[in-house]
């Protein structure tokens, strides 16, 4: 008899303090929509894209709001995982991420790309289009859309191609996508140990652009089945 792995779904999100207009009620309705769907996967822990020193005070923040002592923040970890994690009776959340230095930032990595290799970048980001929220889509809908296998596998083949920014001995694209696996490996290696019995079941929420990379870990790892979010946002 083949025993049952543990499951685990990545759920890319966005970064909710970036829109306007999510406090209105007609979007707070449409968070709980979400909720609810999510909680259809009956996950036993919750982890968020927030680094691990963090975690007392993340848990503080949601203790206070089990008992009705803070207003949900407009972040994704608050009107997300915490709604999620009351609704469901967990006792805390799971912070998993990490954010070392590195030794290049995008924006520098992007600049010298621009300037040095413009035909390579625009061939870089040329399938990649970002979707938007917008006023006539639901945030469900827009949940649906960042997390499409077809959007996934086109971030991730943009950022594959970035180790080709640079020359030989001044690898300018892998000065930074070592930071960037590096981070991603180190969240892959966090949410394994979140793993305690055959039946856990984690659901993590993080920026979509880590979304294909974590999974492939997590897939190419074989510890766990890879559960995918449409399943549950459909």
């Amino acid at each position: 008899m083949k025993r049952e792995k543990s499951k685990i779904l990545v759920l890319g999100t966005f970064h909710m303090f970036e829109y306007e207009g999510l406090y209105s009620e007609k979007r707070q309705a449409e968070m709980e929509e979400l909720v609810s769907k999510l909680a259809n996967f009956k996950p036993t822990k919750i982890a968020v894209e927030m680094v691990p020193e963090d975690s007392e005070f993340v848990n503080e923040r949601y203790n206070q709001y089990k008992m009705g002592a803070y207003k949900l923040e407009m972040n994704e970890i608050y009107q997300v995982a915490f709604r999620l994690a009351l609704r469901l009776g967990h006792k805390q959340i799971y912070p998993t991420d990490w954010m070392g230095e590195s030794d290049i930032d995008y924006g520098d990595m992007e600049s010298w790309a621009k300037e040095n290799q413009p035909e390579l970048l625009s061939d870089i980001y040329k399938d990649f289009v970002g979707p938007v929220l917008t006023e006539n889509k639901s945030i469900l809908d827009y949940y649906r859309e960042l997390n499409a296998p077809s959007l996934l596998n086109t971030l991730h083949k943009m950022y594959v191609n970035m180790a080709r920014i640079g020359d030989f001995n001044n690898n300018v694209g892998i000065k930074w996508l070592s930071w960037w696996y590096k981070r991603n490996l180190i969240m892959f290696s966090n949410l394994t140990r979140l793993i305690n019995f055959e039946e856990e079941r984690i659901l993590f929420i993080v920026g979509f652009s880590h979304s294909s990379i974590v999974n492939k870990f997590l897939e190419e790892s074989e510890v766990c089945e890879v559960v995918q979010p449409i399943s549950y946002l459909s």
